[in-house]
């Protein structure tokens, strides 16, 4: 290519104006310099243009050189480029030089920017990490480049420990742009519920960068128990103590709470407990025996985390009172003699006071006066306990109850276990020896199979003629009159009405005289009473006989009581008809 056209042309009529040239540019780009040249001779003229790019202003290198025909005309506009894989990232002084001079006709800078480049650094604060516990896993990614670009990032965990990361151990992925110069913080969650205490790599990774670290999950507090120890018995009202061994074995500090809870009656005892990881402590629980059954008694502790279980048995003794001996029938002014057999059938040696106690106050709960009589038995002993009580009518003796009125009392021998209790009617004196109304040796004329009249059941059972009592009570005296003959060996007096039956046994809320609804009971409760009804009387037939009110509720809809004349009478026969 010739230098000069063979028409000469001063360099110096030649001017050499840029018009444009970049400041920077990106490696992908070519370097575009963009020049205007004015030719101020006559004459057309073609000149070597050459573009220099330096970077450290001595060595002329990248070049780029065009043969470029000036007119004398008008203004000629030339480009030149360097192509990108000529030039590095930094800073260049370019230069224009035309024909054969040596000197710089144009020049300028241009820098070549850093491409963007991302800086990937672990930021996370929690490598260790108690389980159950959320981790967080950070990075920080950074462009150290000179403009925006865009870069993903993820976060993996070994979960399973082999070794590599497959797509069900990634936790996120997450796609940025930044800026040159820009950072991002980026987080991952990992759920360590399921991570069995260990040491596992997790890898934080973009598209050419990666850096791995370890979690260290730990074991949180956990408080085992062991050596579990509790009396194998233990007397009642004393405090047995259950102790154990308390370890933490987690690899924390923390608190729990061991419980001991009775498996019979629901009690707990509960007590704090702080440990560091791998620390031991013994403690002890009092368990109190003051309420508790005699009997064995299965208790279970634990934390949040262990359980176990021990037994222990409860000793004490109880009295048992049986064979109860007394009057049917006390006539005023008579000592009455009441005694029964007490057994101390529990497994240990024990005194308790025997009370006889009677029904003052017609509540069918006979009340304790102190009349009382301690007794000392060992396992399995027996002794009969006997009083000897005189009655009078007058408040000449210290006997609290007395004066006694003309009627029935329930009376008993009670421990603090157990009792036995029957009844007794009292009358006055002057009834003893009276026909159909009881005899000398305080039983009634009626047994045997004899018939009593309406009068007589109520002399007995209340010392009352028939015609003194409530409509109530001639109610149930008629159901039992209707009943007999009464069963063998039982008197008049220790014949029950229903009612009575229903509080005395089965503690119907029912006072003595007030209407007794036998119907509104529960019915497993109707049965009981029945049951013990019958069988106070003879009888052929084993099955259940239905009251007066039970057949008026089922015949007509209502209680035998708001029946007309008629309507009772055809109820008392069907009653009748239940025997044959």
């Amino acid at each position: 290519m010739p230098a000069d056209s063979e028409t000469t042309v001063d360099e110096d009529q030649l001017e050499i104006n840029t018009v444009q040239s970049p400041a920077e540019i990106r490696p992908d780009e070519p370097l575009r310099v963009q020049l205007r040249i004015t030719n101020a001779g006559s004459e057309t003229t073609t000149k070597q243009v050459a573009l220099r790019l330096s970077g450290d202003g001595d060595q002329q290198s990248p070049e780029t050189v065009k043969q470029v025909e000036v007119s004398a005309t008008e203004p000629t506009d030339v480009t030149l480029a360097i192509k990108p894989e000529q030039l590095n990232t930094g800073e260049y002084t370019y230069a224009v030089a035309v024909g054969e001079s040596s000197s710089l006709e144009a020049t300028g800078n241009v820098a070549i920017l850093t491409p963007p480049t991302f800086v990937l650094a672990d930021t996370s604060a929690n490598a260790t990490i108690v389980r159950g516990t959320n981790a967080s896993i950070r990075a920080n990614l950074t462009n150290i480049g000179a403009y925006r670009g865009v870069q993903t990032i993820r976060f993996a965990v070994d979960t399973d420990r082999n070794g590599q990361y497959s797509d069900a151990e990634t936790l996120n992925e997450s796609t940025y742009s930044l800026a040159g110069g820009q950072s991002q913080v980026s987080t991952a969650t990992v759920n360590t519920d399921d991570l069995t205490p260990d040491e596992y790599q997790y890898k934080i990774a973009t598209d050419n960068e990666t850096t791995t670290g370890t979690l260290h999950v730990q074991q949180p507090a956990t408080f085992r128990i062991q050596n579990m120890t509790a009396p194998a018995n233990v007397t009642r009202g004393e405090t047995a103590n259950v102790s154990v061994a308390v370890e933490n074995v987690g690899d924390v500090n923390g608190t729990d709470t061991v419980t001991l809870r009775s498996n019979l009656t629901n009690t707990t005892y509960s007590r704090s407990v702080s440990l560091a990881a791998n620390e031991t402590t013994t403690m002890s629980i009092g368990v109190h025996t003051t309420n508790l059954s005699r009997g064995t008694h299965n208790y279970s502790l634990g934390t949040a985390d262990d359980r176990e279980t021990v037994s222990m048995t409860v000793e004490d003794s109880y009295f048992e009172v049986s064979d109860l001996d007394g009057p049917n029938v006390l006539y005023i002014g008579d000592t009455a003699v009441f005694s029964a057999d007490v057994t101390n059938t529990g497994n240990i040696t024990g005194t308790q006071s025997i009370q006889h106690r009677i029904d003052s106050d017609d509540d069918d709960q006979p009340e304790a006066y102190g009349v009382n009589r301690n007794v000392t038995l060992a396992p399995g002993e027996s002794t009969r306990v006997r009083f000897e009580i005189e009655y009078t009518v007058t408040d000449s003796t210290d006997y609290p109850v007395e004066p006694l009125k003309l009627q029935a009392y329930v009376y008993g021998l009670y421990s603090d276990d157990a009792r036995a209790s029957t009844a007794m009617s009292v009358k006055p004196s002057w009834a003893r020896g009276l026909g159909g109304s009881g005899s000398s040796d305080g039983s009634t004329s009626v047994s045997e199979g004899d018939r009593a009249s309406l009068d007589e059941i109520t002399q007995d059972k209340y010392g009352l003629y028939y015609d003194e009592v409530s409509s109530e009570t001639k109610r149930q005296i008629e159901e039992v009159h209707d009943r007999q003959p009464f069963a063998d060996g039982l008197t008049a007096t220790e014949v029950r009405t229903r009612e009575e039956i229903a509080r005395q046994e089965y503690g119907a809320d029912v006072k003595a005289g007030d209407k007794f609804n036998f119907t509104g009971l529960e019915i497993e409760t109707q049965q009981k009473v029945e049951e013990d009804f019958d069988a106070q009387f003879q009888t052929d037939s084993g099955d259940r006989i239905e009251s007066w009110d039970e057949l008026a509720n089922d015949t007509y809809g209502t209680s035998y009581e708001n029946l007309t004349a008629s309507r009772q009478e055809n109820i008392r026969t069907m009653y009748q008809d239940q025997f044959e």
